[in-house]
């Protein structure tokens, strides 16, 4: 809208929008009002909006991934969890603990050896997807959120469990679980994605093996924008959506996943939303997750995802890039480095104001 733009006029673009296009409209005010049109926008006559009073332009957002773009929300969203643990913008938020529950006994001493390191949410894994079958998946899905229940209850930290079947959402929700994860195997599950948009739990969604930049942010637009298959929008959608790095498959064995540090500063760049990264399933080795951590904090990650195990060597599931008192180290360190660079843009030679702007 041009400047000086009167109410009256903000809502006669919005009801022609709504009403002729049967889209969605949300607005921006700040020195000038930025009407955003969600929805396939593709049928919008420009001319018939130019027409009305009070319109300076109409800007068509090109990427593919409007919702979760910096194009039109330029501020770092911060994602809260359970209202009181800010992922995003400034803060620098760690997520640990068993990569699976496997007993109670298992689950609270991993979530005691967790929260004594310093971290903000803990993992609480009830159901695994795994390459083979005969590998280890988990306990009865409502045993394993009892179990999820008691460690939240024994540590007083919010919970992470990752979602895979969608018959299992209610019970997640009813359980108590804080916020809902997507792992790389269902990056691009589309009906599962779109679920998530009509709940207003936190998502974390990680990297898909092969997803570039675009793939894995049309992911995120998809719970986000709250749009079905026959391209109605159908909910508001689900704003709070956390990225999660973990890497790619490619020719290099020595580690579980390549995973480029030099993605972390073109994803912020790229896109608003919260970023956090997990050196566990990037490196598949508890002596290189130390330093990986600090790899991706240095590189501007807000957030860092790690297995935490009370005895990885036991472990029935990834237990060799599990990490276990050593924890509290890389935690301390890692605030370290993130504190030193807190002045730092995302940009090379920028500081954090000039990013800002």
């Amino acid at each position: 809208m041009a400047e000086g733009a009167t109410i009256e006029q903000v809502e006669r673009v919005i009801n022609r929008i709504t009403q002729d296009y049967g889209l969605r409209c949300e607005t921006i005010v700040s020195s000038t009002t930025v009407i955003g049109v969600k929805g396939v926008a593709s049928v919008v006559d420009e001319g018939r909006i130019l027409e009305l009073p009070g319109v300076d332009r109409v800007i068509r957002i090109t990427e593919k991934y409007k919702d979760a773009s910096r194009t039109f929300h330029p501020e770092d969203t911060i994602v809260w969890i359970d209202g009181r643990v800010p992922v995003g913008g400034p803060h620098l938020t760690f997520f640990g603990g068993p990569c699976a529950i496997e007993s109670e006994q298992q689950a609270l001493e991993s979530a005691r050896i967790a929260k004594a390191a310093g971290v903000d949410v803990l993992r609480a894994f009830v159901d695994k997807s795994r390459t083979s079958p005969y590998d280890y998946r988990g306990l009865d899905i409502k045993k394993g959120l009892e179990i999820a229940a008691a460690m939240k209850a024994e540590t007083g930290l919010p919970t992470v469990s990752e979602l895979i079947d969608l018959r299992h959402l209610d019970l997640f929700l009813e359980y108590g679980i804080d916020v809902i994860q997507i792992g790389a195997r269902s990056a691009q599950y589309s009906p599962l994605l779109e679920e998530l948009s009509k709940v207003d739990k936190p998502v974390i969604l990680k990297h898909g093996f092969g997803n570039d930049m675009n793939e894995w942010l049309c992911a995120a637009a998809y719970i986000m924008s709250g749009i079905d298959r026959e391209r109605r929008s159908v909910s508001e959608g689900n704003r709070n959506v956390i990225l999660c790095y973990r890497g790619i498959k490619s020719f290099e064995t020595e580690t579980r996943f390549a995973a480029d540090v030099g993605m972390i500063p073109i994803v912020r760049l790229k896109s608003h939303l919260p970023l956090i990264a997990d050196p566990s399933h990037s490196s598949g080795d508890r002596k290189l997750v130390e330093r990986v951590t600090y790899g991706f904090v240095a590189a501007g990650v807000q957030g860092i995802e790690f297995d935490i195990h009370s005895n990885p060597a036991e472990a029935l599931c990834d237990g060799k890039q599990a990490v276990n008192h050593e924890a509290a180290r890389i935690i301390e360190n890692a605030r370290r480095i993130h504190a030193l660079l807190a002045g730092v843009g995302i940009e090379s030679g920028s500081s954090v104001a000039a990013a800002a702007k």
